[in-house]
């Protein structure tokens, strides 16, 4: 059974969060710094005379470009976690106004949105 007074839940703990969101930054940066670095000289693209050659390039393109894409966003949004912090609204929906949970942002500390207003840009 239940208890009718759950225990309330610790504060967040702003420095902890902050470092953590730096840390994800700086590894989002890094991995990010990988994908706009030119080929090396004579890794050029050659496609062999089967399909299937060619045809394997393209889709690891494709991928790299989805992943990155991914990494970008995700720069983006601990970015901008990062400036709520420093402007005082860290905790509050960009879209509503309205407290984001703390497991919420315990669990993903660069949310930015409410898990309703999360669920409603899908």
């Amino acid at each position: 059974m239940a208890s009718p007074n759950p225990r309330p839940e610790a504060p967040l703990d702003l420095e902890a969060v902050e470092r953590e969101l730096r840390a994800r930054h700086e590894d989002l940066h890094t991995r990010l710094s990988g994908f706009a670095r030119a080929p090396e000289r004579g890794a050029g693209v050659g496609f062999g005379k089967r399909i299937g050659d060619g045809t394997i390039e393209a889709v690891s393109r494709m991928t790299d470009a989805g992943v990155g894409e991914t990494l970008e966003l995700s720069e983006k949004r601990v970015r901008r976690a990062l400036t709520k912090l420093a402007e005082g609204t860290y905790g509050m929906c960009d879209r509503c106004g309205q407290p984001i949970a703390p497991a919420r942002l315990r669990f993903a500390p660069e949310s930015v949105l409410c898990i309703d207003c999360a669920r409603l840009m899908r």
